[in-house]
C-alpha cells in the first residue's frame, strides 16, 4: 500500500527533529554548579557561626548567589580582616576540594555542620581539629570534644545528601606581593535539589513536532486544492 505523501512528509519532518541532538549540562564531580570566576567576601564576627560572610561579585544561574551565609574558619595561620575589607576566593565544593586541599577531612567537617551541638566555638573547635592547615590545635572545650568524638564514631566518609549543609571552601586568590592575610575560611550551603539536565524538557519537544506537521498538512492540503482547481478549469476551457 503506498503512503499518502503528507504522511511521509510528516513522518520525515518528525523523525529530523527528534534526532537533533539534545543539550545536556556539564555535570561537575561534585555536582555542584559553581561559577569558575573569582567572587567577593566580606566576613564579620559571627554569633551563631564563627563567620557571617557576604558573597558578591557571583553570575546568576548558580547553585551560590550573592548574599549572606554562614561561615568558618579553617584556617588558623592567619587573620582575615574583617568588612569593610573586600578579599576575592575562589569557590570550591568541598565533596571536590582543590589539590592543596584534597586531603582534608571534610567528610568530618560536613557532618559536623549536620549534628551541630553546642556554642558557636564549640563547633568551630571541632572543626579546627580536623583541618590539618590548622596547626597544632588542642580543644579546650568538653563539648568540642563530644562533637569530635561523635564525629568520629559517625563521620566517616559522610557525604551531604539533597537538603543538607555542605561546606563551601573560599580559597584565597592573591597576586604576589602579599599585602594582606587571608583566611581559608568555609560557607554553609544547602545542598540544592538536582534539576532535570535536558533542555528543553519533553513537553516542549512535543509542540515542535505537533507544530511543523499542522503547517505541512496545510500546505499540501492547500496546494492540492489549488491544483485541482487548476485542473478542473483547464477542463472547462
Amino acid at each position: 500500500m503506498k503512503m499518502k505523501p503528507c504522511l511521509v512528509i510528516s513522518l520525515i519532518t518528525i523523525a529530523a527533529i527528534w534526532s537533533v541532538p539534545i543539550k545536556h549540562v556539564d555535570a561537575t564531580p561534585s555536582g555542584l554548579n559553581l561559577p569558575l570566576n573569582m567572587v567577593k567576601i566580606e566576613v564579620f564576627n559571627g554569633t551563631d557561626t564563627y563567620f557571617t560572610t557576604i558573597l558578591s561579585n557571583v553570575p546568576e544561574e548558580y547553585d551560590v548567589a550573592n548574599g549572606t551565609y554562614s561561615g568558618w574558619c579553617v584556617d588558623r595561620t592567619a587573620e582575615m580582616a574583617r568588612s569593610p575589607a573586600v578579599h576575592e576566593v575562589r569557590l570550591y565544593a568541598s565533596t571536590d576540594p582543590p589539590g592543596e586541599l584534597a586531603f582534608q577531612n571534610w567528610d568530618m567537617v560536613n557532618y559536623i555542620l549536620n549534628h551541630k551541638q553546642g556554642s558557636a566555638m564549640d563547633i568551630q573547635q571541632a572543626i579546627w581539629h580536623f583541618i590539618d592547615i590548622v596547626g597544632n590545635y588542642s580543644t579546650t572545650s568538653d563539648t568540642a570534644v563530644a562533637i569530635i568524638n561523635d564525629a568520629l564514631a559517625n563521620g566517616g566518609g559522610f557525604v551531604p545528601g539533597i537538603g543538607q549543609l555542605i561546606a563551601i571552601i573560599c580559597l584565597p586568590m592573591m597576586l604576589l606581593p602579599r599585602t594582606t592575610s587571608i583566611q581559608t575560611s568555609i560557607i554553609e550551603l544547602v545542598d540544592p535539589v538536582p534539576v532535570d539536565p535536558v533542555i528543553p524538557e519533553f513537553p516542549s519537544l512535543l509542540i515542535l513536532p505537533l507544530f511543523v506537521t499542522g503547517t505541512l498538512l496545510t500546505v499540501f492540503v492547500y496546494k492540492r486544492k489549488s491544483l485541482k482547481g487548476n485542473i478542473q478549469l483547464q477542463n472547462t476551457l
